[in-house]
């Protein structure tokens, strides 16, 4: 409200300009803190998001490969990649045989699944296939 002239604002209390842009210069340091960090939050959910769908692409590949006898996989050497979709992100996961010759028998062989995406290994595992024989185990 205007004030008559010659009269004081003595009474009128609020806020200097100085102290506006002090509290406002404050704000934006916060908001500037707070915006940064989720951003970081979110990188982080986007890769371990990208791992997660890295492990599923290898043990798809896995499931494929347990359908077939140990005994007829070979003993070296590694397959094709295979390219395996999944949540929108397309995959290249490669099985390799005994890579521990350890593992590998005539009925077990160790298989080695490596999921890249983007000529980067996200997710790998190692697993030992073996065939068991139950009728044998019956018959005795």
């Amino acid at each position: 409200m205007r004030q008559p002239r010659g009269e004081s604002n003595r009474g009128v209390q609020g806020f200097t300009l100085v102290e506006m842009l002090v509290a406002l210069m404050l704000l934006g340091i916060l908001m500037g803190v707070v915006i940064t960090a989720i951003g970081s939050n979110t990188s982080l959910n986007s890769q371990t998001e990208l791992r997660s769908q890295a492990a599923v692409a290898a043990e798809q590949v896995l499931d494929t490969a347990r359908t077939k006898d140990p005994a007829t996989m070979p003993t070296s050497g590694s397959d094709a990649a295979v390219n395996v979709v999944v949540g929108g992100h397309a995959f290249s996961v490669t099985l390799s045989y005994c890579t521990n010759i350890t593992y590998c028998t005539g009925t077990a062989r160790q298989l080695l699944a490596q999921a890249s995406y983007a000529s980067k290994t996200l997710f790998q595992v190692e697993t030992v296939f073996t065939s068991v024989n139950s009728t044998a185990n019956a018959t005795n």
